[in-house]
């Protein structure tokens, strides 16, 4: 159950980094977590359809890279999206 805070703190980055940078849909993002991490991009995406469903769609693509980073640690790497328009 340790990665579902992890999830949590995915989710709430990538809200603030989509508010921030005027994304209104993700079409594809990487997120970098640990080696001893469970996140998958399935359960990841399963995660994020739940808790960001304004955000993310049944077409966002999600890949997940191992990197040497501490426990309870992610990166959102890199999001690629829809921008709000106005």
């Amino acid at each position: 159950m340790q990665d579902t805070m992890l999830l949590s703190k995915i989710s709430r980055g990538l809200d603030e980094c989509c508010k921030k940078e005027r994304i209104s849909k993700v079409n594809s993002m990487s997120v970098i977590v640990n080696k001893r991490s469970c996140i998958n991009s399935n359960n990841l995406f399963e995660y994020l359809k739940n808790y960001n469903e304004d955000l993310i769609d049944i077409c966002t693509e999600i890949k997940i890279e191992i990197g040497d980073l501490p426990d309870e640690t992610a990166i959102i790497r890199n999001i690629e999206g829809d921008l709000i328009e106005g």
